[in-house]
């Protein structure tokens, strides 16, 4: 899954170290984000010390982290499964669903942060009130219109 992968080579795995905590529990708030229960006996196995991708390479450390890795990209996938059902529901219900899509926003503001800029700013403010919040307005307004 190209999304999962790219979230790995964000730094996923960094940032899931830095939020370990052993003995947590994951079944509640943010430890249910993606990442935290599938990486949790990873770290248990293998706590973390430093970046992950400067660990001396182990066989069997290697597998238990392509195990989490595995994990990860099965419960992606069913979690987007479990959406995209939801939506059909909705549709098939009646409901007049529009996406929005606020990627580029986004996507200005991390090009930004990564070429040591101010976040965006400006060029974020645009896009999103091109791309989300005017179309939102519309269709907020045509509902209620209705």
């Amino acid at each position: 899954m190209k999304r999962v992968d790219d979230m790995f080579d964000s730094g996923m795995v960094d940032e899931l170290a830095e939020f370990y905590k052993p003995g947590s529990d994951n079944r509640t708030g943010l430890r249910k984000a993606i990442g935290v229960p599938e990486f949790d006996r990873f770290f248990k196995q293998y706590p973390p010390a430093g970046p992950i991708q400067d660990e001396v390479h182990n066989p069997m450390r290697e597998g238990a982290y392509q195990e989490a890795v595995k994990a990860i990209k099965d419960n992606t996938c069913q979690l987007a499964k479990r959406q995209i059902g939801k939506i059909l529901r909705l549709k098939r219900a009646g409901w007049d669903l529009r996406r929005l899509d606020a990627t580029e926003a986004f996507r200005s503001v991390l090009m930004s942060d990564s070429h040591g800029g101010d976040g965006g700013g400006e060029e974020f403010s645009d896009i999103w009130k091109k791309q989300v919040l005017e179309p939102s307005v519309k269709i907020v307004k045509r509902f209620l219109m209705e």
